[in-house]
C-alpha cells in the first residue's frame, strides 16, 4: 500500500504542472484601424462631413453586437499661438455601428478642429486610432 502511495505521489509530481499564472484572454483578431478620413465642411450650415474607409473584410469574419466606431475631437482656439506644439486632448464624441461610414458634426467659429477614429470590438480590443485630420473653421 505504501509502495502504490508513493507511485501515485511520484506520477502526480510528474503531470502537474506546477505554478499557474493568471488565465489568458482568448485570442482576438485587432480590428484595423479606419483609412482614408476625409472631410467636408457645409459652411451655410457650419458643419463637417467625416468620412473614411472600412476594411471590408473585418465585419465578414468577426460579427458581434459591441463592434463599433469611436470619433474623438479636440479643438483649438485659433488666436492661441503659443501653445501650438502643447499636446492635444482629444474626447470621444460618437460612437456609431460598424458598418457606419460618415458622420456629420456641428462646428463653433474661430477653432481648429482635430478628429480621429479607431474601431471597438467588444469592451476592450481597440484598433490603433486613425490619422488625425485637422482644418481652421473661422
Amino acid at each position: 500500500m505504501v509502495m502504490a502511495v508513493m507511485l501515485l505521489w511520484v506520477i502526480s509530481g510528474i503531470m502537474g504542472c506546477g505554478k499557474k499564472g493568471p488565465p489568458l484572454p482568448p485570442l482576438a483578431l485587432m480590428p484595423p484601424a479606419p483609412t482614408n478620413i476625409t472631410y467636408r465642411l457645409t459652411v451655410d450650415q457650419d458643419q463637417v462631413m467625416l468620412q473614411w474607409t472600412l476594411d471590408p473584410e473585418f465585419p465578414k469574419k468577426n460579427r458581434g453586437p459591441n463592434m463599433g466606431i469611436e470619433i474623438y475631437r479636440a479643438t483649438r482656439v485659433l488666436t492661441e499661438d503659443a501653445c501650438r506644439d502643447c499636446p492635444l486632448t482629444f474626447e470621444q464624441i460618437a460612437e456609431l455601428p460598424i458598418t457606419t461610414l460618415e458622420y456629420e458634426a456641428p462646428l463653433e467659429r474661430g477653432y481648429r478642429y482635430f478628429y480621429r477614429l479607431r474601431f471597438r470590438r467588444g469592451t476592450d480590443i481597440f484598433s490603433d486610432y486613425s490619422e488625425t485630420v485637422s482644418f481652421d473653421f473661422k
